[in-house]
């Protein structure tokens, strides 16, 4: 299991678009991807389910990834979020 935290940085948290962009991110492995905030998980594969978060700026959220290929998603996942959270 490869697992990573990530402090929101976007001024409106996690809200659809965002959580639209990594869903489909994290639809490009076959690994299973939860994002863990404020005790609630979340499909990392599903907008609907990230939204439910409520992650604002500034959480800290828990990315857990496991699967054949969790190094490489972890790793890419890492990236985006820098990127684009």
């Amino acid at each position: 299991m490869e697992q990573f935290d990530f402090v929101v940085a976007n001024p409106v948290g996690i809200h659809a678009r965002p959580a639209m962009l990594l869903a489909q991110e994290a639809r490009r492995f076959q690994s299973r991807i939860q994002v863990e905030y404020g005790g609630r998980k979340a499909n990392g594969k599903n907008m609907a389910s990230l939204l439910t978060l409520r992650a604002d700026q500034g959480a800290k959220v828990s990315f857990l990834i496991e699967g054949g290929d969790e190094k490489e998603a972890a790793k890419h996942l890492n990236n985006f979020c820098i990127h684009n959270l």
